[in-house]
């Protein structure tokens, strides 16, 4: 990792995203760029243009010395640090372009877990359009001993997804190795809840037939990443359920999955596994999206 950006949270009285970023950084030799966004209406003040410019930068400047104050309080004095604060009403927008211009390698943000049809937050703009990997931090302290989940998909033969799979192991094991910690796998066997009660269809048996098949594919990801038996797990169930699970049965730190990038009325009505697995998630989320190229 290169380049960490930390977008700070002024309404959040733990600032955990700082201090994963500052964990983080400390551990892969990453620089950090921390960021404090402030936004008001000003409309109640008179249309002069000087009056709203001091306004905003009076707002901006009392942002810049909370920020100053909480890094001091982080003590990071050791790392390589560039804080700043911005004026912005759309954060996500924000994010998004100065990560298409700057070479951020993950995005560090406290994790918020709501939504209604007529609301998206930040995170899930960032979940879906962000170009860089997006870290979304729980409030859990970091367990350095416990393993890092990467959430992969064997059951597509799309090539889009099978490189989608590589980023994420990838991804997920420079973390392990940076943390010195284990990399453990998960794949959710999906079946239809519907078929399975009505009878249609016999789910154990799906469910081994399916592992049998996937045998291959399993074992060539043992070899290429050295994985134990117990570092694979073949669960069956939906992603969004199943991920959660495992990750709290082996009391993962974080877990590193894939997003679709869904957008408009297709993310409202189908959603995102990823934001599906977050409302459930009670650890960290790299949410990462497929490479352009691919």
């Amino acid at each position: 990792m290169d380049k960490l950006l930390i977008i700070m949270d002024p309404k959040h009285k733990h600032q955990t995203a700082l201090s994963r970023g500052i964990e983080l950084a400390r551990a892969t030799g990453a620089s950090l760029e921390i960021v404090a966004f402030v936004h008001e209406y000003l409309d109640a003040l008179p249309s002069d243009p000087v009056i709203q410019n001091n306004a905003r930068t009076a707002l901006i400047e009392l942002r810049q010395e909370w920020l100053e104050k909480m890094l001091a309080l982080a003590d990071c004095d050791d790392l390589n640090v560039v804080a700043h604060t911005v004026w912005a009403k759309q954060i996500h927008q924000w994010i998004n372009e100065h990560c298409e211009r700057e070479n951020i390698s993950t995005v560090v943000k406290t994790g918020h877990r709501s939504e209604t049809f007529l609301y998206t937050p930040t995170d899930w703009h960032l979940i879906r359009e962000c170009p860089a990997p997006v870290m979304l931090v729980a409030d859990n302290k970091w367990k350095k001993a416990h393993p890092i989940l990467a959430a992969i998909d064997l059951s597509s033969e799309k090539p889009v997804k099978r490189a989608l799979n590589n980023r994420i192991i990838d991804h997920a094991w420079q973390l392990a190795k940076a943390m010195d910690t284990e990399l453990h796998l998960v794949h959710a066997l999906h079946t239809s809840v519907v078929l399975a009660d009505l009878d249609i269809i016999d789910t154990a048996a799906h469910t081994r037939k399916r592992e049998e098949e996937l045998k291959p594919r399993i074992e060539h990801l043992r070899n290429t990443w050295h994985l134990n038996p117990e570092q694979v797990h073949i669960v069956a169930g939906p992603a969004q359920k199943v991920i959660p699970s495992v990750a709290n049965k082996i009391k993962a730190d974080m877990v590193v999955m894939g997003t679709t990038g869904k957008t408009g009325l297709a993310a409202k009505v189908i959603g995102n596994t990823a934001e599906k697995v977050l409302t459930h998630l009670r650890t960290d989320l790299v949410a990462i999206k497929p490479a352009e190229k691919d």
